[in-house]
């Protein structure tokens, strides 16, 4: 089908879903690792991430220096992981068929060109990889529109993603939404942690590779509810930054609402209302966020609550007047 390689029985062409590549960036807003782009590689054309930059390259003198991010005309040696398989060549064996653009999802602007330097294998576990299979699907654009579902509703959907510290009371607040919004006619759905885990998300563990497919299959669960006109409320730990932001590319500018539930560590280990943090403190619990496992706290989030400050109601209230 369109987009498909033709080659040589015999040809040499691995397929891979993670490449290292240097990447040439071309913008002022500067090369986000986690973010989701668009990538186009000779007639392939998919979303994908920069998961780690090796190092940057000075243009000048060919040294390696550590870096986190790219600005405008760096160079830098990245990992790519792409959603899906595709074909890919070495750009010092074939040009054309071993480079690449990066294109911002938001804006379409190219942002970026890639010379692909080798394959590499995904840090997920197999079962959670992409696989040849993928590069058959083909998105079946439905007649019914988003537009049109959110006209019988009465009122678009949207994603409220709260995110705190076990204890923090994010699941309590997003209940409590939920029982708001309900009683005003608004059409709702909420996604608890536990409750996703005894499901959709049961065949996970808790490693960070786990964690990061676990808010990955949040994500497009909750576009699809938003795309049904639905208000899909979300209460999950997702500690880690670039996971949340990978949720928030799914959905158009203003229908993704990150709440971070902001309740300092000694409270929530104060709460414990499931006895959690004493098993970790005793090691019974392993990568338990906040003790032995990182917690990266939302530096953008469109609402911060206070629960040491606040009664539910009021927290309730401010939510409902900022953004709905």
């Amino acid at each position: 089908s369109r987009g498909d390689w033709l080659v040589a029985a015999d040809a040499e062409v691995p397929l891979a879903d993670a490449f290292e590549a240097d990447i040439v960036w071309m913008h002022d807003t500067a090369l986000e690792t986690g973010r989701l782009y668009d990538l186009k590689l000779a007639t392939q054309d998919l979303a994908g991430k920069v998961s780690q930059i090796d190092y940057q390259i000075d243009v000048n003198t060919l040294e390696h220096h550590a870096a986190e991010t790219l600005g405008l005309n760096a160079i830098g040696r990245c990992r790519i992981e792409v959603a899906g398989t595709l074909p890919v060549d070495d750009y010092r064996v074939s040009p054309g068929t071993g480079s690449f653009i990066v294109i911002d999802r938001l804006t379409n602007v190219t942002v970026g060109a890639g010379m692909v330097h080798r394959t590499l294998d995904t840090e997920l576990p197999y079962e959670y990889r992409t696989h040849d299979s993928q590069a058959d699907v083909v998105w079946n654009r439905t007649s019914v529109t988003p537009e049109m579902r959110a006209h019988i509703k009465g009122h678009t959907g949207k994603c409220i993603w709260f995110t705190g510290l076990s204890g923090s009371g994010k699941s309590t607040l997003a209940n409590n939404l939920e029982v708001e919004l309900n009683r005003r006619g608004y059409h709702t759905m909420l996604l608890d942690g536990d409750n996703i885990r005894h499901g959709l998300c049961k065949d996970l563990g808790m490693t960070d590779a786990a964690r990061t497919e676990n808010i990955r299959r949040v994500g497009e669960i909750a576009k699809l509810f938003a795309d049904a006109g639905i208000i899909v409320i979300t209460a999950f730990i997702s500690p880690f930054r670039s996971d949340r932001d990978a949720a928030r590319e799914l959905f158009a500018d203003g229908d993704f609402i990150e709440v971070h539930v902001d309740t300092p560590l000694d409270i929530c280990e104060q709460r414990d209302p499931k006895g959690l943090y004493e098993k970790a403190r005793q090691g019974k619990i392993q990568d338990f966020t906040g003790i032995n496992s990182p917690y990266e706290a939302p530096e953008k989030a469109e609402v911060v609550l206070d629960t040491t400050e606040h009664s539910q109601q009021e927290l309730i209230t401010q939510l409902l007047k900022s953004h709905l």
